[in-house]
């Protein structure tokens, strides 16, 4: 009963403060951390057992290194090495190079310095994730530049974590060159075994219909590469690393990630959870200002050195500075490697926890950074950017404003027929290049009535609203209608919500983002249903023309609070939409075609 005790209270902090930070700080990380802190002995003292702690410590260990493995994609990362060592690789070296020096001047002992500094250079890696994934730009440009840095990251920490015992003081099995070419030998083992005994047992579980024993399988594989790993004295979590790795490369990985997927934020809470059982507060309270100024200077030389060396690369202010927020913070592979020193006597106790606390500190100070900048500072710094006139630059009839995909797809086809059009926009500096072609590019701040008169809004003829934003989109519109009643104007719309608004200011050319293109995925899906060409292109036509119908009369019927009030969400009003859409079966179609050949029948014998 004394062990399923702690564990009910560790699963009820877990229910309580998990879902709190997924939903107030983006991230399920901290949430594990602060639940283990406060069940510790730092506070409650609810669960003090320390062979409990170090079972759970050891366990996450394994698990983070695993889906580490499980993710990490070789090929991927030799392809894009030179970029990645030009960015990513000078990122951590600046980085280790001034948080070594740092340390130095504070600890006056260069192994101790060393030790930190190469730790404290990692990223967090779950919590980078989670937070570009909650904000929906994982898969955007920043996502895809943090993901690349945090693949070359892990490789960096696993060559620590082989090189470590190098710096222990007794000489073990795992000292000289033997000891790493063990290590190459077992790696190049596991490749071989990867392609002739892994591949083919999930082949054949493929064809015997068995997919449900993936999971026995991989922990099979799981289990087997620590028990070689084990038996040649080669530390366990490069083991688990490698284990993940192996189920990687197999064409069988999708599946693979799919079962696991569910276990992946449970398994590797429980690492956090224990980091937090085993915090201490101690000091905090001996030494506060230190430990302050400590996580202040981590953040700030990361962040400083992560976006210089990106804006260098990347001339773009917005990207490189969420970017080094983003990366700023130190994480879990930064715990796992001072865990690993002080195992190997490498650095104390009372080191271990001052550092510990650091890292907790700039992980929690991540989300409320990243969103203080993200909303509130860099619009701030954007709308300050005003243009200047330029009299001697001619004035082109067409003006876009916004440059992001839709947009784009709107100069090219601009550009395809020889019309000369200008663009504003403040998050795409380098589209300037559109200028060596005769077209006029303006960064800056597109809500700005500066910033319009600069880009021709006087000579305009037509007027295209491209941007994304619904509120700045909705104030521009208005300013537009007002100040310049007969522009043209083609407005882009978010959603059918925002169509609603701009429908309200009087605009009547509208088009919906994405809409065109899903109407032509819904004709393409008739066509392979079986009808014909003609039935289909009919039945998007007047799918299409119902759908307007139900647009306008959704606004004529309703103010803007009676819509909010109607359709509270998205879901909402497609559920109305479903309740209202009228359906033109196949037979109908065919009846109507036949009778329209009939009736131009009749009318060429007349």
């Amino acid at each position: 009963m004394s062990f399923v005790l702690p564990i009910i209270f560790l699963l009820a902090a877990v229910l309580i403060f998990v879902p709190l930070t997924k939903r107030y700080a983006s991230t399920t990380v901290l949430g594990y951390l602060i639940a283990g802190l406060l069940l510790g002995s730092s506070v409650s003292g609810l669960i003090e057992d320390p062979q409990l702690i170090k079972q759970l410590l050891h366990f996450g260990m394994v698990a983070v290194m695993f889906f580490i493995g499980l993710a990490f994609r070789p090929l991927q990362l030799w392809a894009e090495r030179r970029s990645i060592l030009k960015n990513s690789g000078s990122q951590y070296l600046v980085t280790t190079i001034l948080l070594v020096g740092t340390c130095f001047i504070l600890f006056h002992q260069m192994q101790i310095s060393l030790i930190l500094g190469c730790a404290l250079a990692l990223s967090a890696r779950i919590l980078p994730q989670q937070l570009l994934q909650q904000k929906q730009q994982l898969n955007h440009k920043l996502g895809q530049a943090t993901l690349a840095t945090l693949q070359f990251q892990a490789f960096i920490a696993v060559i620590l974590i082989a090189l470590f015992p190098l710096l222990e003081d007794t000489a073990s099995t795992r000292h000289g060159i033997a000891y790493f070419a063990a290590i190459i030998a077992t790696i190049s083992g596991l490749f071989l075994a990867s392609r002739y005994l892994v591949r083919p047992a999930f082949r054949f579980l493929a064809r015997k219909h068995s997919i449900h024993l993936i999971p026995v399988l991989s922990l099979l594989v799981l289990l087997s590469v620590i028990l070689i790993m084990d038996i040649l004295n080669i530390h366990i979590l490069i083991a688990a690393f490698l284990a993940g790795l192996l189920l990687a490369e197999t064409e069988f990985k999708t599946e693979v990630e799919r079962i696991l997927e569910p276990f992946k934020d449970a398994a590797t809470g429980v690492f956090f959870l224990a980091i937090g059982l085993g915090l201490s507060l101690t000091p905090l309270t001996q030494t506060p200002l230190l430990i302050l100024a400590s996580v202040f200077g981590l953040l700030l030389i990361k962040a400083v050195v992560i976006g210089a060396i990106s804006y260098y690369q990347q001339r773009h202010a917005k990207l490189s500075t969420l970017f080094a927020i983003t990366l700023a913070q130190s994480g879990e592979l930064s715990f796992i490697l001072l865990k690993l020193a002080e195992s190997e006597n490498l650095i104390s106790t009372a080191l271990l926890e001052s550092t510990f606390l650091i890292i907790l500190a700039s992980m929690l100070l991540t989300p409320l950074l990243y969103t203080l900048f993200d909303r509130k500072i860099l619009p701030m710094l954007q709308k300050s950017k005003i243009a200047v006139v330029d009299a001697d630059v001619p004035q082109h009839p067409i003006l876009i404003i916004g440059f992001g995909r839709f947009g784009q797809v709107i100069a090219r086809t601009l550009h395809a027929q020889g019309k000369q059009f200008s663009v504003i926009d403040s998050n795409q500096p380098d589209a300037d290049f559109i200028e060596q072609y005769g077209h006029r590019f303006i960064d800056a701040d597109v809500t700005q009535v500066e910033n319009l008169r600069a880009a021709g809004i006087e000579y305009c003829k037509l007027l295209i609203v491209a941007i994304d934003d619904v509120e700045d989109s909705m104030n521009l519109a208005r300013h537009l209608r007002l100040n310049y009643p007969d522009l043209v104007l083609l407005v882009r719309a978010r959603d059918r919500h925002h169509a609603h608004l701009l429908h309200g200011l009087g605009i009547a050319q509208i088009w919906r983002e994405t809409y065109a293109s899903s109407l032509k995925m819904a004709q393409q899906a008739l066509l392979e249903t079986g009808l014909s060409s003609e039935e289909a292109e009919t039945q998007i036509a007047q799918f299409e023309q119902e759908d307007q119908q139900l647009l306008i009369q959704q606004h004529w019927a309703h103010d803007q609070q009676e819509i909010l009030e109607s359709y509270p969400n998205a879901m909402a009003e497609l559920e109305y939409l479903f309740a209202n859409t009228k359906t033109l079966p196949v037979d109908r179609v065919s009846n109507e075609q036949n009778t329209q050949s009939d009736a131009n029948s009749l009318n060429e014998t007349s």
